[in-house]
This record gives C-alpha cells, structure tokens and sequence, in this order.
C-alpha cells in the first residue's frame, strides 16, 4: 500500500515548507494539497492557492509525488488548468498527480456569481470537464465545443512530462461519477462518504469503502476497463475518527483498507489546531513503524 499525506494551505510558505520537506523525508510516497478559494472551518482565515503552493513543493522536494484533492468545475476551467499542470508537470520532473472532482455546493460554487447547478448538471459538467482536461493533456492544440466547455485552438506544446499525460486521480463516490472515473482516472478516489443511499454518509466508514470499491469494480467492467488498472486510494479525514490518533489505529484502519481493495492511503497531516488535530509525534512513530511494512 502507497501512503501519502494532505498539507492544508493554511500557513504561510516560511511555515508550511517544512511540512512538504518533512513528508518526503519521513518516506510517504505521495503528498496532495486542498484547491478551494475557501475550506470550511478554515473560511475566511489564511489559506493559499494550490498550483503555486505544489509549484513551491516541488522545488523543496526531489521524489513524492504531488498532486491537487481535488480542482473541480466549481471556478476552474479546464484549458487554464491543464496549462498550470503541464507546468506543474514540468517543475517537478514529472511527479504531479491531478485530482479532478465534480463539487460541491459551498463557497467555491458561488464565488464566481453563477447559478448553482443541479445535481443532473453538476455531474454532466463534471463528466465534460474530466474528458476536456484529458483530451488537453494528451494533445499539441485541441477544439472542443460541448455543453458546458469550449476550446478553440488550445495548445499545450510541449505537453507534460509524464507520458502520455500527466496522472488523473478521480474522485467518484456515486455510480455516474464512477463511470466517469473508470473511464479516464489512473486513480479513483473515495473519501468513504457517498450520496447513495444505504450506504452510511456522516462518518468515513471501511464498509462503505468496500461497498464503493466492488461498485467502481462493476463501473470499470462497464466501461470495458480491467479493473485492476486503477489504482484506488481513499481519504481518511474523519473527525469520528482519526487515522493518526495512535499508531494501532493508524496500522488497524491501514489494513482494513488494504483488505478492501484500495492500494492507497491519503490522511491528513497533523494540524495543532482543528481541523485535522492530532499528535505530530504520532506521524513520526508511523513512518517508522508501521509505513516500511505498508509499502513492501
């Protein structure tokens, strides 16, 4: 199982350098960082950019990979952002990871002023947007006029250093937006929550991930995909819970997880303040302890 960390963009660079040097270092195998205007708890206090904060990352950094949890439709647009990850791509010698979801209603949907999509329209947008941005990552110029987007003339030279494009990570906890991921995602994503119902939505729950996982399972055949080909990651950020509370409970859900199905691991970086508060010494007993097992 590859493990990796989420860097809340919370801080100053001066103070949150060390934190991506720290991830590399203590041996996590990838690192990802939140793209919003504004996060929850965290709206209206310090909070930085994702592109320049990776951009930053990669510099500190020679080998994690680095990728966005995720960028959505909500303000982004897809010709704008495969640029920045060709750059992104670019800068880091080939270790960014994009993370593409469809949104939520929140202070991102409405930042720009439009009308709030339905969910029908919020996940025809997001199926458009995910198959624009991998059309633009894997072509010199794309044309594009669909429903949602256009593209005219949209050149991406040289194109990313990852061939034959940089890596999409999909998130995708509802069966329309797993077709979408089974059909373009090198990774698919799942934080263990969903909007199906029978399954359980307020806590992150390892049933519901195995439940999530045999459904992408069913998405992939669907699509005539292998589904062993994804890889498949999930992100533990449960209050209820907390991944890094102790390093049994960090090495009991791990397996769990493992047990699933999923081959990757995300949990938050520990903050010493909410969100994500938990020891920071803990981090430090699971990359000893319990990270080299994880990852033979």
């Amino acid at each position: 199982m590859r493990v990796g960390l989420l860097i809340l963009p919370a801080q100053t660079w001066r103070e949150t350098a060390r934190l991506w040097r720290n991830a590399e270092d203590l041996g996590f195998d990838h690192a990802w960082v939140h793209d919003h205007i504004a996060w929850r708890d965290l709206t209206g206090k310090p909070w930085f950019a994702a592109v320049p904060t990776l951009a930053a990352a990669a510099a500190v950094t020679s080998r994690i990979r680095l990728g966005t949890l995720v960028c959505t439709p909500n303000y982004r647009h897809p010709v704008p952002l495969a640029q920045e990850a060709v750059a992104l791509d670019d800068i880091s010698g080939g270790r960014l990871v994009l993370g593409l979801g469809a949104g939520v209603d929140g202070p991102d949907s409405r930042v720009l002023g439009r009308p709030q999509p339905g969910r029908d329209t919020r996940v025809a947008r997001f199926a458009e947007f995910t198959a624009l941005t991998d059309r633009l990552l894997r072509q010199d110029v794309t044309d594009f006029d669909g429903e949602h987007y256009r593209a005219e003339r949209a050149w991406m030279t040289p194109g990313s250093t990852q061939r034959p494009r940089v890596p999409l990570a999909v998130a995708a906890p509802s069966a329309r937006t797993m077709r979408v991921a089974a059909h373009y995602a090198d990774t698919w994503i799942t934080n263990g929550r969903t909007p199906e119902p029978g399954l359980r939505a307020a806590v992150v729950d390892v049933k519901t991930v195995r439940v999530q996982s045999e459904r992408f399972t069913d998405a992939c055949l669907a699509e005539g995909r292998d589904p062993a080909e994804p890889a498949r990651m999930v992100f533990h950020a449960d209050r209820e819970r907390s991944a890094l509370s102790s390093v049994g409970e960090f090495a009991e859900l791990a397996a769990a997880y493992a047990e699933a199905g999923m081959s990757d691991l995300v949990v938050p970086y520990p903050r010493t303040a909410p969100p994500h508060l938990a020891d920071p010494a803990v981090l430090d007993r699971v990359a000893a302890d319990v990270l080299p097992d994880l990852q033979r």
